[in-house]
């Protein structure tokens, strides 16, 4: 490698750097997509952290524990919805597991995990609160409260926060998905 001051082969400027090699397509995308599906993986955790919190004294009323200073917090009783969704974290872990290797077997778990267990459940809940929220908008009324604020918003701004990052996940996948099957395509034909 020539330095700016020193030898430089005979014949060449410097000006033919087209026709070096180059990293492929798939590759940069794939990298750059990994970042961006892992990162929004982390923010789906971080809100199914949220999830199980708010959850927590539901889910230890179901198996016959007393404990006090959950029931002082004083939250409405869980939807079913939102037991549904906090399944969508098992796919979250699926998803997170396939982008070292680049597994795509467990990348469509990922995607069809998340659909079912993401995406319907915050659909679902959106039709469950349609009322709710409708009442709210027009007539500023709500049912119950969380932490001083109205639940239903609250729960819209959840269901909002969830359909964008599912959505993110989703198109972040299916890239992944069109950059790691060539490489596939590839060992395929070398068989």
């Amino acid at each position: 490698m020539a330095s700016r001051g020193g030898y430089r082969p005979e014949g060449s400027d410097g000006s033919d750097h087209w026709h070096r090699e180059s990293i492929a397509w798939q590759y940069k995308i794939s990298s750059i997509n990994k970042g961006r599906l892992r990162l929004a993986l982390f923010f789906h955790l971080l809100l199914g952290l949220f999830m199980f919190f708010r959850l927590l004294p539901g889910i230890t009323g179901a198996l016959g524990f007393a404990v006090i200073s959950l029931r002082r917090l004083d939250l409405p009783h869980p939807r079913p919805w939102e037991y549904a969704w906090l399944v969508s974290l098992v796919a979250a872990v699926i998803g997170w597991r396939s982008t070292p290797q680049n597994n795509i077997f467990l990348l469509k778990q990922f995607m069809l995990g998340l659909v079912v267990f993401g995406l319907s459940p915050v659909f679902f809940g959106l039709f469950d609160l349609k009322r709710d929220i409708m009442l709210y908008l027009q007539e500023r009324k709500y049912t119950y409260e969380m932490f001083g604020f109205p639940a239903v918003l609250l729960w819209t701004a959840f269901m909002l926060i969830a359909l964008q990052l599912h959505s993110f996940s989703l198109y972040f996948s299916y890239v992944l998905l069109g950059s790691w099957k060539p490489r596939v395509l590839e060992k395929l034909k070398a068989r």
